[in-house]
């Protein structure tokens, strides 16, 4: 695993595993909506971290002595009230977007928020997909890609980056393809506190973006494990959806995983409804279906390899 500091945003070591898009600096601005959606909750996590919830996947904000570091972004017609949910815990600068992955919930406020930040920072699987996806839209609904990417096109290949700000020392990690092809792990070493994106879902049935995303689910359950065999036991972890929650909650989402791996296996010639009803699932409440887009049936899809993770939209 290679590593890279950043003591400044643009100044950057030539060797290493991002690297800086000058052509992406300057995306194309759609009009931000005129009213805040009241919808935003904050949750002091230390005093240096920052959980925001409100529609799609959660956000963290990191606060430094003279600058601050948001993670995701969720949709775009809600960047102005996380403006305001930002603006009630510091007026320091946004110097760096991170994104955790590729998806719009967590990808859709980049635009608005990029004349606001110095970098945007992801994996470059996510940029390759927020490219291809633009590609579909008109011109004045594109822009916000990341201009710094770490990591290689092959997610199998692990990549680290060292942020280092003044208060402020982040680590971002990719471990390989799970939730999606392009997942990041963003933590604060110093407080402990650690934001996995939708590698983790608390309260619903995890989604592994199989199809489109390029996910898979022994890559989830391999960085989960993984994750758990490391993280101090006083952790403050923000999952993709869900509650904020600590090491005890991480541990039962790995064994719930290995549970789904070993029914699936103990029963190789059924069909994934039939592994679907004959799970114990009663012995799982922390996780529940969601009608539209993840059941029982269509996890066990993501689990055998046979289907996208989701239901049909």
């Amino acid at each position: 695993m290679r590593t890279l500091l950043v003591t400044t945003l643009l100044a950057l070591p030539g060797a290493a595993s991002a690297h800086f898009l000058a052509s992406a600096a300057a995306p194309a601005q759609p009009a931000a909506s005129p009213e805040a959606e009241k919808v935003h909750r904050v949750e002091k996590l230390t005093d240096r971290a920052y959980a925001i919830f409100g529609r799609g996947g959660n956000v963290v904000l990191f606060v430094g002595d003279a600058e601050a570091v948001l993670v995701d972004a969720q949709f775009d017609r809600l960047v102005p009230g996380l403006l305001e949910a930002i603006a009630t815990v510091t007026d320091k600068p946004v110097k760096l977007l991170v994104n955790t992955h590729h998806h719009g919930d967590h990808v859709g406020g980049n635009p608005l928020l990029a004349p606001r930040v110095q970098a945007i920072l992801a994996h470059a699987n996510v940029r390759a997909r927020m490219e291809a996806e633009q590609e579909k839209l008109p011109p004045e609904r594109r822009g916000g890609l990341p201009t710094l990417v770490l990591g290689e096109r092959d997610p199998a290949k692990p990549a680290r980056l060292d942020v280092s700000l003044p208060g402020l020392g982040l680590h971002l990690a990719h471990r390989s393809a799970a939730h999606t092809d392009g997942d990041l792990l963003v933590g604060h070493p110093a407080d402990h506190v650690l934001h996995v994106g939708d590698v983790m879902f608390l309260g619903l049935l995890p989604f592994v973006d199989v199809q489109a995303g390029g996910g898979s689910f022994e890559g989830l359950l391999e960085t989960v494990t993984w994750l758990a065999s490391w993280v101090p036991d006083d952790s403050r972890i923000v999952p993709g959806h869900g509650p904020v929650c600590g090491k005890k909650e991480l541990v039962r989402y790995r064994d719930f995983l290995a549970a789904l791996k070993a029914h699936a296996a103990a029963g190789p010639g059924k069909s994934s409804k039939e592994l679907a009803e004959s799970f114990d699932a009663a012995s799982w409440p922390d996780w529940k279906p969601t009608p539209g887009f993840v059941t029982w049936e269509t996890l066990f899809d993501a689990v055998t390899g046979r289907g996208s993770g989701r239901v049909a939209r």
